[in-house]
């Protein structure tokens, strides 16, 4: 039986995930400070393959609706990165969009954004058929070879 190694499947989507997803990512506008990106991270259990990372991923993909106010401490640091603006001010700033976000929800709220809808698309697809298929062609390869040099050895 042919298998895919875990460790293929793994470089696999980390070549997935440098190529189409944080491309996405940034094409979209999305990064501060660059830890969403720097979280990233793949995992691979019995050939079940995981992407994983902050866990606010699920308000860039979804947003954020109206109602309780967002945690302040993570936009302290968001303002800092993305409006460069720190000390009294960027706390001031932060605790403005906090309450703004109470009020009104998300910019992404509630059509969301097409984020993670890369990892679906024909092109992440058949990149990921591609590489695998050069990885089971040769294993069909090694297989091929074993069962001949057996036969014709005459062992079984």
């Amino acid at each position: 039986m042919i298998t895919i190694p875990d460790e293929i499947l793994k470089q696999t989507l980390e070549e997935v995930v440098q190529i189409y997803l944080i491309p996405k990512f940034l094409a979209l506008g999305m990064n501060a400070s660059g830890s969403w990106i720097n979280s990233l991270s793949v995992e691979v259990v019995n050939g079940t393959c995981y992407i994983k990372g902050k866990d606010y991923t699920y308000y860039l993909v979804n947003g954020r609706a109206p109602g309780n106010r967002p945690p302040v401490t993570p936009l302290i640091s968001w303002v800092a990165n993305k409006l460069n603006k720190t000390g009294r001010e960027g706390i001031g700033i932060a605790y403005a969009i906090a309450n703004k976000i109470a009020k009104e929800g998300t910019e992404y709220f509630p059509n969301g954004t097409d984020l993670l809808e890369i990892l679906q698309s024909p092109e992440v697809t058949n990149y990921i058929y591609e590489k695998l298929a050069i990885n089971l062609a040769g294993q069909v390869r090694s297989d091929i070879v074993r069962q001949l040099k057996t036969t014709f050895n005459g062992t079984n």
